[in-house]
C-alpha cells in the first residue's frame, strides 16, 4: 500500500505532522487529499520548547510537511 493511501485511510486517527523547519501540529485527522493537504480538528501547535497554541480546526498545506506520524506513541514536546 502506498504511503499516501495509508494517510488518507487514517481519517479519524490522531496524528502528528512535523513541518519543514517550523515545529509540529498534533490533532485528529479529518481529511487528507492527494497533495497531502490535511485538515486537523482540535489541533495543537508545538515547537521544541513545548506548546505554542491550541486551535479548533487547522488546514496544513502538503508542501510544508516533512513527515506524518499516525497515532504517535511519544508525548508532545514539553508534556
Amino acid at each position: 500500500m502506498k504511503p499516501l493511501n495509508v494517510l488518507i485511510k487514517a481519517s479519524g486517527a490522531n496524528i502528528e505532522v512535523v513541518l519543514k523547519g517550523r515545529g509540529s501540529y498534533r490533532g485528529k485527522l479529518i481529511r487528507a487529499d492527494g497533495y497531502m493537504n490535511m485538515m486537523l480538528k482540535g489541533a495543537k501547535e508545538y515547537d521544541h520548547d513545548g506548546l505554542i497554541a491550541s486551535y479548533g480546526d487547522v488546514f496544513i498545506r502538503g508542501n510544508n510537511v516533512m513527515y506524518v506520524t499516525i497515532e504517535p506513541q511519544t508525548p508532545a514536546p514539553g508534556e
